[in-house]
């Protein structure tokens, strides 16, 4: 890679001084409540800055946001810290790894395939790497966590459902009342968005349904479902194949 900019030694000093901090914090003669603290104990933690996070950028408050990734940062070194103390990894291995991903995920940038030419092309080559690194045998859908918010996990699965050209929402999914604008803002189509899913909510709670459970039973299902197409397709890349071969697979195994 070429020579740091100033910019990046300034934060590469920046780390290492919290990442210090963080371990004074946690040495003997420390904070008692610091070194005691586990990956597990930390959890909440990282779940509330997280959330924290996700506020400040609704808020378009740049210096929250800049305070409340700081605290991010802080959860990750306090992390880092415990397993260097254990000898499993450390910061900087954390930083090591995860630029030699973005490196090697990246080869239109660092290496010597053809430039992309637009982020659907990134995403497929992002896709067919990481099935490369895994041996050809990385699920669509196996790695997102189900215990995210119900919305956020559906939105997630069916994104990468549609990605691979499987037939979904197309075949299976009701007719839906919202639809485009021409000339609409992209804030009033959220807005419209929000109470048109706020409308569904409302209807679907009205019926004695709870609709995060509802949502959350229907997504697994559809996880499911590309689960079982996967292991009926094989060695096979679901995202590879012809359309109507793939058709037939998901078709299959409902």
């Amino acid at each position: 890679m070429s020579s740091l900019s100033e910019h990046a030694k300034a934060a590469g000093e920046a780390f290492a001084e919290l990442t210090a901090t963080v371990e004074l914090l946690r040495d003997p003669g420390g904070c008692p409540w610091d070194a005691e603290q586990t990956h597990v104990s930390l959890r909440p933690n990282l779940l509330e800055e997280t959330y924290e996070a996700l506020e400040a950028i609704d808020s378009g408050d740049p210096k929250s946001l800049e305070e409340e990734l700081g605290d991010i940062i802080t959860q990750i070194i306090f992390h880092a810290d415990m397993a260097r103390r254990e000898d499993n990894f450390d910061a900087a291995s954390i930083c090591n790894t995860v630029r030699e991903k973005l490196i090697h995920r990246h080869p239109h940038v660092f290496g010597d395939e053809d430039v992309a030419t637009d982020s659907e092309q990134v995403i497929d080559r992002w896709e067919a790497l990481k099935r490369a690194e895994s041996g050809r045998k990385r699920s669509i859908v196996a790695s997102l966590p189900s215990a995210m918010p119900a919305l956020a996990y559906s939105s997630s699965v069916q994104r990468r459902v549609m990605r691979s050209g499987l037939p979904w929402p197309e075949q299976h999914a009701m007719p839906l009342a919202f639809g485009s604008i021409d000339g609409e803002s992209l804030e009033d189509a959220e807005k419209r968005a929000g109470e048109y899913l706020m409308a569904v909510a409302r209807q679907v709670n009205a019926a004695g349904i709870d609709a995060e459970t509802a949502l959350r039973k229907a997504t697994i299902n559809l996880r499911d479902h590309v689960l079982r197409a996967e292991e009926v397709a094989g060695e096979d890349v679901l995202a590879e194949m012809e359309d109507t071969q793939r058709s037939l697979i998901w078709d299959s195994t409902e």
